[in-house]
């Protein structure tokens, strides 16, 4: 394998000496003609106050293999260098060696060669490494000539394969001129606007929130949309969660203002797990879009300060929420210390809580302690729990002492058909 890739990376650095020169004298066609001046925010103006300052705040497709890529004649000898390499790397079945390659390929072409592989890939690319290649021969001609590549794809590709490169020339585009990107891709036909607005406006969003929402305020309503603010508010949550929570709950569409809200409470539980739980709680509504941020800032804080996580959902009322919440708790504080769990909830005063507590906790503990965990599961209250549990128990003792286990579940308070099915188990 060592001797092969040597034989191929030393075929490819010849290789790319003759794309480099085989056509030295070619040269793009005219340019569009100059970029239309900005638009004024619309949409999602309406719905949000947008802040007045900003703060500091690529991707690879992984395409399958699929039919042979079958070598045209030519008689440029770069095209049949071309071909010859694209019908080889159909036969590599290792994507890592076979990306190195197409990379190798991409950045040792020379700039006046672009357009021609490009060109010579418009009716070939449809799948695998043509199709790879193309995607990186464009990104690699915008970051060498935007404005050239952007024109080169606007007027010769078509269908999905236009999408990507668009989206391709926009992300690399906006990373080094945001305001030229963003020009050229509101001047793009309709069916291209929305998918170039957005891959500028994530890139943006980086590090030019303002301009990330303000690209959203020119997009139509729907799920894209709203998918970018939330992305946006997240980023600006990492740096500034009280202004990022402040700006949105001045959104007046419910709905999206209690997506954004749990973003921005679950980006802030990584620094203030209080605070962000307090915001999800008060100012998130009661739905998924808030269990989810409770249940991720919760999974968070316990990590960090468990003691502390399981004394704020301890108060919350009884409910699903409560329940799932205090499950994830006992969970990963018994992984973490699980004496400092037990502990904790030998402390809880009896009631539905403490049954769902005691539960995740038997369960945790059932493949480590089985014994310990039965003696938990039999103080459970709720019948139904109780007998869950106490099986749960079981079936671990069953597997690390079943001698022990059997003589305790001969004197457990469990249904028979449950007794029966436990000693019927064999022990592994």
């Amino acid at each position: 394998m060592k001797m092969r890739r040597a034989i191929w990376f030393g075929w490819l650095a010849g290789a790319g000496l003759m794309l480099a020169l085989a056509i030295a004298h070619w040269h793009p066609g005219q340019r569009a003609p100059a970029l239309q001046p900005d638009r004024s925010l619309a949409g999602l103006a309406s719905e949000v106050a947008l802040p007045e300052t900003s703060p500091v705040v690529a991707e690879q497709s992984s395409q399958p293999l699929a039919v042979a890529f079958a070598p045209q004649p030519s008689p440029n000898p770069f095209l049949r260098n071309l071909a010859s390499a694209l019908g080889s790397l159909q036969t590599d079945t290792d994507r890592s060696s076979r990306d190195q390659k197409l990379e190798f390929l991409a950045n040792e072409m020379a700039q006046t060669n672009l357009p021609v592989a490009l060109e010579f890939l418009k009716t070939r690319n449809a799948f695998g490494p043509g199709r790879d290649l193309s995607d990186r021969l464009v990104r690699r001609w915008a970051e060498l000539d935007a404005k050239g590549a952007a024109d080169w794809v606007t007027e010769n590709l078509m269908g999905t394969v236009r999408e990507e490169a668009i989206n391709g020339v926009a992300i690399v585009w906006a990373n080094q001129d945001l305001a030229g990107a963003t020009a050229w891709v509101r001047q793009l036909p309709e069916d291209d606007r929305e998918s170039g607005l957005l891959s500028v406006a994530y890139e943006a969003a980086r590090t030019e929130l303002v301009a990330a929402l303000n690209l959203a305020a020119e997009l139509p309503a729907g799920q894209s949309r709203e998918d970018l603010v939330v992305h946006a508010a997240r980023q600006w949550a990492s740096q500034d969660a009280q202004g990022a929570a402040t700006w949105a709950k001045q959104i007046t569409g419910e709905v999206l203002r209690d997506r954004v809200l749990a973003a921005v409470a679950t980006e802030w539980g990584e620094i203030d797990p209080a605070a962000a739980a307090t915001l999800a709680i008060k100012s998130v509504a009661p739905g998924k879009p808030q269990d989810d941020a409770v249940v991720g800032i919760v999974q968070r804080w316990v990590q960090k300060q468990p003691a502390d996580a399981a004394a704020w959902v301890k108060a919350f009322p009884d409910g699903p929420l409560r329940d799932t919440v205090m499950e994830n708790v006992i969970k990963l504080w018994a992984d973490q210390n699980a004496e400092g769990a037990g502990t904790w909830l030998s402390e809880l005063a009896q009631g539905p809580g403490r049954d769902v507590a005691v539960g995740a906790y038997v369960g945790q503990m059932a493949p480590r302690s089985p014994e310990l965990a039965a003696q938990w599961a039999a103080d459970i209250g709720d019948e139904t729990l109780r007998w869950r549990g106490m099986e749960t128990a079981g079936e671990a003792w069953m597997v690390t002492d079943a001698a022990a286990a059997r003589a305790w579940i001969m004197q457990a308070a469990l249904p028979e058909t449950t007794k029966t099915r436990l000693l019927a188990s064999k022990p592994q």
